[in-house]
């Protein structure tokens, strides 16, 4: 009988044992049928279960003077990766900027947690406010790494929906929050910093940002700024 107690991301994990690549599925017309091609999944990447990919797939963002068929061959990559991220976890995707599909999530918190998982995945992925940015590259083959996108965002949705609890997900949504209004003040800070009449200026803010700020969000930049780098 499995254990279930939760582990450190507050989920139950299914099986530990690396898990054969499911094979393409396909309907009627010819489509793959992404909806239809898991029976379920091994633990996630996070909770000590194998990464999906041996390398990481990085976005292959086209460059301006691209050709007309490469244009193409990219827009075929992002709308089947779209088509595939709507079947497998209901959520709407869209070409987001050079290299990336947006995936619209239902809170920070979810988009922060599931950029977490899939990076572990070793699919590089990314997020701000309540969007999750997924790769994608013109040259990419339906069967290898369109698939391994869908596959990493339909094993980490159906762990964040299925296992994460309650009480995590607030918890990530109130860290996600504090996180983005520090951001926004912090855009406001940087300049201040940069603008400083003197280094004495400059301590004196980095006292306070390590007095009274929150830990691990930009305090590491105010730490750049007098240690060593400067502003850039």
């Amino acid at each position: 009988m499995r254990n279930p107690k939760a582990n450190q991301h507050g989920k139950v994990p299914v099986d530990n044992t690396p898990m054969p690549a499911a094979p393409m599925r396909y309907n009627d017309d010819g489509s793959v049928a992404w909806d239809s091609m898991w029976d379920s999944f091994c633990a996630l990447a996070i909770d000590g279960g194998p990464p999906h990919r041996g390398t990481v797939l990085q976005p292959a963002p086209l460059p301006p003077d691209s050709p007309s068929h490469a244009i193409a061959d990219y827009d075929r990559v992002v709308a089947e990766i779209v088509r595939g991220i709507a079947l497998v976890s209901g959520l709407s995707a869209y070409a987001a900027k050079p290299g990336w599909v947006g995936v619209m999530c239902e809170s920070a918190g979810m988009a922060c947690w599931l950029a977490e998982a899939i990076n572990a995945e070793n699919v590089q992925a990314s997020y701000e406010g309540k969007t999750l940015f997924v790769p994608a590259g013109d040259a990419w083959e339906t069967k290898y790494e369109i698939k391994n996108v869908v596959t990493a965002v339909a094993k980490t949705t159906h762990y964040w929906q299925a296992h994460v609890q309650n009480e995590l997900k607030q918890t990530l949504e109130l860290e996600a929050t504090i996180s983005h209004a520090w951001k926004k003040f912090a855009r406001r800070l940087i300049p201040v910093l940069r603008n400083s009449a003197s280094v004495a200026m400059d301590r004196r803010v980095y006292f306070l940002s390590y007095r009274f700020l929150p830990v691990g969000l930009t305090k590491p930049y105010v730490h750049h700024r007098l240690v060593g780098g400067g502003g850039g």
